[in-house]
Formats: C-alpha cells, structure tokens, sequence
C-alpha cells in the first residue's frame, strides 16, 4: 500500500467455523453447569469442532475482568511468549487462566483473527509435562498483526471482536463462511489488505464433522490409481446448471475413446475425482461423483498420454449445483500437474465471491477491557484444596438470560423469513431459549421496506462495490460501530441443525453463480 488511504478493504476472506487450534484437553464437564477439576497433564486431548458460545463466553481469559484487561492492554509475545514474556501480574494471571480449555480455544482463535497466515505464537500449556510446554497458536486473518508486540488499541479490539463472534455457534458445527468489511486504519499499518479470493479451494473435512477425507492425506505407500483414498490434491469448485450433463477433464475427451480433449495432465499420468457439494470426498462417500484414470483404465503406464489422461462425464442434480474437482498422481509416489477443463455452460473455477452468497448478517461490538463484561461475571481457575497440580474452573452457576458481555451485537440480513429467530439461534448457547447468548440481536441489518427500522447505515460498503458488506452498525443505544463483519455462507442452512430447518428459510434464493476466476492450476 504506497497511498496514505484511511480505509483498506478486507473483503472476502475465508475462514472456518472450525478447529483450527492445537490439541487442547476437553471439558470434562458432568452438565453444563458442573464446575471442572482438570490435571496439568491427565486431561483428555482431543481438536475442538469449533469455538462455542460457552466456549466464547464463558472461557477464564475473556471471562474474567483481571486477564481480560491485561490481555486488552499489553503485547501478545509480553502475556505469551516463554522468549519475550515480561513478568508482571498481567502474565501471570492470563497464564494461570490458560488452566481452562475454554481459555485455550478462545486464544487460539483470538490468535487466529489477529495475526497473519504463517505467523504463530508461543505459549506454555499447563497441561503438557514440565519442559515439554512449548506450543503454538496460529494466525490466519492477520485483523490487528501489530497486537503481537504491541498493545492492539480500540479498532483493532472491535475488529477481532467481531471475527470472534462471528465465529462463534453453539452447536459446535464445523463450517467454512466469508468474512467481509472494511478497515478504517491508516494504510501503512497493515502488511496488506484482504482480497478478493479468485479461486476457491475446496475444503478438505467432511461437511458438518470433524473428520478429514481420507484421500486429502498422504499415502502411506506407494498407491496407483484412481480407486485409492489417499494422496489426492483439493482442485476448485465449479457450478453446473440443472439437469444438463457436463464433461470435466484433464487431458481426456468428454467421450471415450477419442474426441477433443478437455484441460491437460504434465509431469506424469493424473487422475480426477468430482464430488458433490464444495468438499472433496472419497470413493466410498455418497458424495462421490466418479473417479477417472483415462479412457484406458486398465493401463499401467504411468505416463500422461491419449489413453491415460482423464475426464469425468456426469449430470448436474435437477436443481443445480456445486461440484468438486480432486486431482493426484496416478502413482502416489510420482507429481505432476493438471489443468482441468469443463464444457460449455459450466462456471468453473470459482471465486470465493461465487461460492459463498448467502449473506448471514453482521457482526460487533467489542468483548475487551475490564468494564466489557457484566459486573456479576468473573470466573476464575482454583488450585483444588489438598492437590498440588489440580484447578478447577467456576463459572457461573445456571442459565444466563442476558449476554455476558455487554457490547456484542448482531444484526440480521433481510433475506431470512424468520431473521430475529435466526439470528438469536446463530449466537445463543440455547437454541430457542433465548439463554446463554453471546450477543444481543439488534433488528434487521437493512431494509427497503418503508418504516422499518434497520441498523446498519449501509448494505455495501464503498471500498468494494459489490461484496455486500454492512457497515456502521448501531447497537441498541443507536451508537455506531464502525468495525462490522459481514458473514456469508455457502448455503442457507450450514448452521442450523435439523429440528430448526424452518429458521433457515429465505425470501428468495441467490442466483446462480455468473463469475468465474481466470486462473489456471
């Protein structure tokens, strides 16, 4: 960034629902009022779904008005980092609260909102043996890249603020969203502004579970061809119309055994695998499109030829739809490339734009500082009378019927039928109760209706005509946040388990995908 611009746009960035941090002890909470005793090393181990409302909410950093002033107004290497860390009472009491699991799940995807892909920060797990407590939370939207040897200040607090909350669902479902708003900080702050993702790679997790697919881990052993669930590399995402039979290839014609060949394969003989649905899959999974090694599959020639490249032939579901398009070497042990093609019609490769469009709502507000949260609020980690290594973790008793922090908000995008009853669903602990909610619901975030009130003063924010960012967002007592996340999703009903299927219904539904990145794997 060379101009001295006030606001730097950081559209359309793609982030997970998910479990992204280390290895964390589970909470072995009888219910979910039961305090919890956890060993410093005894605990179960085990990767989060997702960072829950409780886990948001209720964990013992930001839940607690000592750890949470600390962490709001010192550098992350002087509260975390073994190498850089500056004794004091503000990293002894964050330390000390690091007890919690909640208090891990939180940090990591604290860390993972405010630094940047690549960077990492050290930290010592309690729960690890003595000498080995050295791990590492990673970054990834890099909102405030300057809290790791400096205070954040207030903006970057609202920006990582909203990513949190945002991230947030009580049911713990693993789902990928965009995140989309705009910065208003001096250019020069910021190593780079978010983008646009011009190419979408599809998710490598089995929609809704924790597990991965099988075939995008590395083969054991040496493996030859496509039948294997191993080795495979996640390709791009493409869209084709409804009931119309489409060809995808690499190197092979649509129609075996000759014809014109769609894409190419290089460096050695490929395969392809198309799936359902924007996450690749196996053979065996129900998603599972067709696999191809050529029009001779029978051939063990591990060379890219005629005979060998591959092309997919299938119909597009009667409604439409996404599809995902996996490659690998024929031989596991071997690399090459692919540059797929597709047939005529068919929107392939997609943007991130393209694949995630069903616009949620927004989200801020700001759950940092001493006075955020509730006066009532404060839990604590206690070392267990007559033990030398074991705590445990009070956090209040019973339901809450008021957000635990104060300042969270979200509000609602018009399209949803029931966008009130959505919208507390997506930040509530409780679904349908109303209870142990992260955020306040605000109302609708726009309106085109007449004498309906909405919150935010805009639908799309100027930096980037087009991504359907909200921005200055009111909260209950007409301030304005200036620091909004605007969250899309893949599909209408990613967050909503099966007994709420009605809270998911839209007005209309998006238009199929019309924009198509130029990029070539």
């Amino acid at each position: 960034m060379a101009s001295s611009v006030l606001r730097v746009p950081w559209c359309f960035l793609l982030l997970a629902l998910t479990g992204c941090e280390p290895l964390l002890p589970e909470d072995t909470t009888a219910s979910a009022n039961a305090d919890v005793a956890l060993g410093t090393s005894q605990a179960d181990i085990r990767i989060a779904n997702s960072l829950t409302t409780r886990e948001l909410v209720l964990n013992a950093i930001a839940a607690n008005h000592d750890a949470n002033a600390a962490l709001s107004t010192n550098s992350l290497e002087s509260l975390f980092d073994p190498d850089e860390m500056l004794p004091g009472a503000g990293s002894a009491i964050v330390n000390h609260q690091l007890r919690d699991p909640y208090a891990q799940r939180f940090m990591a995807y604290l860390v993972s909102c405010a630094l940047g892909e690549g960077e990492t920060l050290e930290y010592l797990n309690p729960f690890l043996p003595g000498g080995a407590q050295r791990s590492e939370w990673a970054g990834s939207a890099g909102l405030c890249p300057w809290w790791r040897t400096q205070a954040p200040g207030d903006a970057c607090l609202r920006r990582v603020t909203a990513c949190l909350l945002s991230r947030n669902n009580g049911l713990g479902h693993r789902v990928e969203l965009s995140m989309r708003g705009e910065i208003h900080e001096p250019a020069l702050s910021m190593a780079e502004p978010f983008s646009l993702d011009a190419w979408t790679v599809p998710l490598d997790h089995v929609p809704s579970t924790t597990a991965s697919v099988n075939s995008a881990v590395p083969c054991n052993e040496q493996t030859v061809g496509a039948e294997r669930n191993c080795g495979w590399k996640m390709h791009s995402v493409g869209w084709c119309p409804a009931g119309q039979t489409i060809s995808v290839g690499a190197g092979g014609p649509a129609v075996c055994p000759s014809g014109t060949p769609l894409g190419s394969s290089s460096g050695a003989r490929m395969v392809l695998r198309v799936c359902n649905g924007i996450a690749g899959c196996d053979k065996t999974d129900a998603r599972h499109v067709e696999s191809s090694q050529g029009c001779s599959p029978e051939s063990t020639d591990p060379s890219s030829s005629t005979d060998t490249d591959p092309s997919v032939t299938f119909t597009c579901p009667a409604s439409g739809g996404y599809f995902t398009v996996m490659a690998a070497p024929w031989d596991s042990d071997a690399e090459g490339t692919v540059t797929v093609g597709v047939s005529s019609g068919v929107q392939a490769p997609l943007s991130e734009r393209a694949v995630y469009r069903v616009r949620e709502g927004a989200f801020y507000g700001n759950l940092f500082g001493r006075d955020a949260l509730r006066d009532d609020i404060n839990v604590t980690v206690t070392l267990v009378a007559g033990s030398k290594d074991r705590y445990t973790i009070n956090r209040p008793k019973g339901r809450q019927s008021k957000p635990v922090f104060k300042d969270l908000y979200s509000c609602y995008d018009p399209g949803w039928v029931y966008g009130r009853a959505y919208a507390t669903y997506r930040v509530c602990a409780l679904p349908g109760t109303q209870e142990d909610c992260a955020a306040t619901v605000t109302g609708p975030c726009w309106s085109t209706a007449p004498n309906v009130p909405y919150q935010c003063k805009t639908q799309d924010g100027s930096l980037l005509a087009g991504d359907g960012d909200f921005e200055a967002c009111m909260d209950t007592s007409n301030q304005v946040w200036e620091e909004p996340v605007t969250v899309f999703l893949n599909g209408a009903c990613d967050l909503v388990d099966d007994q709420h299927r009605d809270l998911c219904k839209r007005w209309t539904e998006p238009p199929p995908p019309q924009e198509t990145s130029k990029g070539k794997r």
